[in-house]
């Protein structure tokens, strides 16, 4: 997969990582676990443009990547929240007024309006928390009926 990130819009970062697994019991990038891509982070933090254009290595142990880019002040609104698997012959494209991204050979997984409900207590900063969200699409199976289906 091959990613470029034009950001557009300043933000205080972004960060890419695959997911190997997830912990809904965390919050943010604390529910997944799987590898970092530090050369998302080091190229966006505190830069009021920038661009990223890197070959993203797929992990065999990862079930989906997610790219967040987390805006200036931390506006919940203005966040991204991209997660993407591995498509050979397809292509992730946003462009809107924050970034412009392409990933070849990926497909995005549209999880936004998607609404758990885990048993347990979880605060409204979780059930908020679009990384938590996409947290338990993996965890409820989605992702894999999604992957087996062939479509969204």
């Amino acid at each position: 997969m091959h990613l470029t990130l034009e950001v557009k819009r300043y933000h205080e970062f972004f960060w890419l990582r695959d997911i190997q697994a997830v912990n809904i019991y965390k919050c943010c990038a604390e529910c997944f676990i799987g590898n970092r891509d530090s050369r998302v982070y080091h190229g966006t933090l505190h830069q009021p443009h920038a661009l990223i254009d890197i070959d993203v290595k797929e992990n065999p142990k990862a079930v989906a990547y997610y790219l967040c880019g987390l805006s200036a002040g931390f506006n919940y609104h203005q966040n991204t929240h991209v997660a993407f698997i591995p498509a050979p012959g397809e292509t992730v494209f946003v462009d809107n007024a924050n970034i412009r991204l392409t990933i070849t050979d990926a497909k995005r997984v549209d999880f936004q309006s998607y609404v758990p409900n885990p048993p347990g207590h979880f605060t409204r900063r979780q059930r908020t928390c679009r990384n938590w969200i996409f947290a338990n699409y993996i965890n409820d199976g989605m992702l894999r009926r999604l992957k087996e289906n062939g479509h969204e």
